[in-house]
């Protein structure tokens, strides 16, 4: 019988580092999901990203958001950059190739500065969402291909692409805290104090 430690399979996917393993200092994770399916996270599957049933016991839905060059770099609008790094793989969500492409994953190094990894968030486009978008071209954003309504919506396995602005809910997304405690005041529709 085989034996899955960490709770969950990723079928034919093997991360470049053991859990844990990554360079980073201890940081809270985060959720990522967009506003087309709510019920859907951010997570790696065959060595690609994809939205699937949000899981919070599942780590690959658990993404850091790398906050180191944001004194330094800024967008054109001067949103901070940030890199978004898996916990379990320590892998970054790195540009694709151009509008419609899917974005990469790629090995991460905090001390080496590498634009390609680097992304910001746009101001609020409704209800606290915001499109995540290249920092070096903020009008290429994530986008749940095919999410939207005329095409049949976020699925398990919806991938992830680089779309210009059409003002979808499948372009717009939250990053949002992804602890237990977080998750319950989320659930409620309530925000949690900033004295706990």
């Amino acid at each position: 019988m085989t034996n899955f430690p960490y709770g969950f399979h990723t079928a034919g996917y093997a991360p470049p580092d053991q859990p844990g393993e990554t360079r980073l200092p201890k940081q809270p994770t985060f959720r990522i999901y967009c506003k087309a399916n709510p019920e859907y996270s951010l997570t790696i599957r065959n060595g690609t990203v994809v939205l699937a049933p949000t899981n919070k016991n599942d780590g690959y839905q658990h993404w850091i958001k790398d906050m180191k060059y944001s004194n330094q770099i800024k967008d054109e609008e001067g949103y901070p950059a940030f890199a978004i790094v898996n916990k379990i793989t320590g892998e970054a969500i790195k540009h694709s190739l151009g509008e419609s492409h899917p974005v990469k994953l790629v090995s991460y190094n905090p001390d080496v500065l590498d634009e390609s990894v680097l992304w910001t968030e746009s101001r609020d486009v409704g209800k606290g969402f915001r499109c995540i978008r290249m920092v070096n071209n903020i009008y290429l954003n994530f986008d749940a291909f095919h999410g939207d309504k005329d095409h049949g919506g976020v699925h398990d396995g919806t991938n992830v692409v680089l779309w210009k602005w059409c003002e979808g809910d499948n372009q717009r997304w939250k990053i949002e805290a992804f602890c237990n405690f977080c998750f319950l005041f989320s659930k409620i529709n309530f925000s949690p104090s900033p004295f706990f």
